[in-house]
């Protein structure tokens, strides 16, 4: 073989090998249209991902970055190719994302939920929504928030503490604590003669025991003996009652031993009586329990106290709904012309002007649900056919008010929620039997293009006596912006202590 052959040989070999390093590289495959896909994904911002990046799903490499660009509406396009056996769901989504603090940037496909229908792998111009991560220069002014928070404590604590009105003040709490301390050494010196009064009794008492046990022991010895030479035809019983006599001797002088040294310990601060009896530190810790149960005792006093000014009142009202328009044709839809609800008054103190109500109610215009299912089939010709099916239903709907108020003379304003929606209203008192209503809210126009507008009217029929609620009418015009229609209701209210005690009643945990 000639020199000439030999050499082109081994450009051929080395520009093979060169070629593989390049494939490696920069991840490419000469056969990727036939096993990949292309999907596209659209950022706010890429947050400095580049070209050929990864994309991964559960951290598992898939594909990577095709191609980066800038659309017309400010935000980023990214095209990405990804392995065909990926399935992807009608809900997927793309993220930007790092390799640990410092790493590089890649994308993280999230496939969705399992149960939504799979985007076919034929299928064109897959868009997916993308989310980017926090920048440095968010976290950066999360923590200069803190830092300021941080600094605004520091001179609090400096502008209570320092100068000489801060420096009288822990002069002052010095000071308590020394008289504390006083006193309670005090109190143990007192009653330090009652504690070894007690000590000497028992010292006493063991002392008799131990001359007394011994004597009776021998007498019980003597006993068996006389028994055991006297009683012949009974000898098998009379040694069983011997024997178990000798054992009670000897247990008597067991117990003797057992109180000595019992005694012993509590002389000499052992155990949990001696240090009772001995220690200053048990007495302190015995009076500071005392004091936690009496102060304990004070304070469930007072907020009994203060549970029995709670006032509850409880109402149930219905109204007729006059001039409502029905509810459009739709199959399984509810509607109706009449609103009934429950309410709950809370007044927590009687000498306050502050008061909560909570009312739960039925939407007499229902609830309007919209599902919209989409299906997609391939049809003969082998191009997917997709139906859009939309079901509309009205179903029964409750409704929450939950509001705050405050009572000014005859005139009491409310704020917070309104049949689930946020408001104000207000209710002025003509006499003790009229009273006027007003309330506004849906001002986000959730249910309707204009805010709920209701005035009312409300006259006491019957006052409330200990065995009679109180019974009234009500009139006016509900909706007056958007779907008008004129109230009629009555209802009933009272003032309920059982409950009140009841709901006082229920465990916590």
């Amino acid at each position: 073989m000639s020199s000439a052959a030999k050499l082109g040989i081994f450009m051929v070999v080395v520009l093979a090998i060169l070629g593989f390093f390049v494939l490696k590289i920069e991840d490419l495959k000469l056969n990727e249209a036939k096993t990949t896909k292309t999907i596209k994904a659209i950022f706010d911002n890429v947050a400095s991902l580049d070209n050929k990046s990864t994309v991964r799903v559960a951290g598992v490499r898939v594909g990577r970055v095709d191609k980066i660009a800038l659309r017309p509406d400010g935000r980023a396009e990214v095209t990405l190719q990804i392995d065909k056996d990926v399935q992807l769901h009608s809900n997927a989504s793309a993220h930007v994302a790092n390799l640990g603090l410092l790493g590089e940037k890649y994308i993280e496909l999230d496939p969705g939920t399992m149960t939504l229908p799979v985007i076919p792998p034929e299928q064109e111009h897959i868009v997916l929504r993308g989310t980017q991560p926090a920048s440095m220069d968010d976290v950066t002014n999360q923590v200069s928030a803190i830092a300021t928070d941080v600094k605004a404590i520091t001179a609090s604590l400096r502008a209570s503490l320092a100068g000489q009105t801060g420096q009288q003040r822990l002069e002052e709490i010095v000071d308590n604590v020394r008289v504390i301390t006083a006193q309670v050494r005090a109190l143990i010196e007192a009653n330090r003669s009652n504690v070894d009064a007690t000590a000497g009794n028992l010292r006493a008492i063991t002392a008799d025991l131990r001359m007394e046990i011994p004597k009776i022991a021998a007498s019980i010895d003597r006993v068996a003996g006389t028994v055991n030479g006297t009683v012949g035809e009974n000898r098998e019983d009379v040694r069983a009652i011997t024997e178990n006599l000798r054992k009670l001797s000897s247990d008597l002088k067991t117990t003797t031993a057992n109180l000595n040294s019992i005694t012993g310990q509590v002389k000499s601060g052992e155990g949990t009586v001696g240090k009772l009896l001995y220690s200053d530190e048990a007495h302190d810790k015995l009076t500071s329990a005392l004091t936690s149960v009496e102060s304990g005792v004070n304070e469930l006093k007072n907020t009994l106290g203060r549970a029995n000014r709670i006032g509850l009142d409880v109402g149930i009202k219905g109204d007729y709904y006059a001039g409502l328009s029905p509810t459009p044709d739709v199959p399984n839809s509810f509607s109706g012309n009449s609103r009934s609800a429950v309410t709950l008054r809370l007044v927590p103190n009687p000498d306050h002007n502050r008061f909560y109500n909570i009312e739960l109610a039925d939407d007499p215009r229902g609830h309007r649900q919209e599902k919209i299912f989409t299906e997609t089939v391939t049809g003969p010709s082998g191009v997917p056919i997709t139906t859009t099916t939309q079901d509309v239903k009205f179903d029964r709907n409750f409704l929450v008010s939950a509001q705050a108020g405050w009572t000014l003379d005859k005139m009491a304003l409310r704020i917070g929620l309104f049949d689930s929606t946020g408001g104000v209203g207000g209710d002025y008192r003509l006499n003790d039997r009229i009273s006027l209503t007003g309330e506004a809210f849906d001002f986000g126009k959730r249910r309707d293009a204009n805010p709920h507008l209701r005035i009312y009217g409300q006259y006491t029929l019957r006052k409330e006596k200990p065995t009679f609620p109180l019974i009234f009418l009500s009139t006016g015009v509900d909706n007056a912006l958007n779907d008008t229609a004129f109230t009629f209701g009555a209802g009933i209210r009272w003032h309920d202590d059982d409950l009140k005690y009841l709901l006082g009643s229920v465990p916590l945990k």
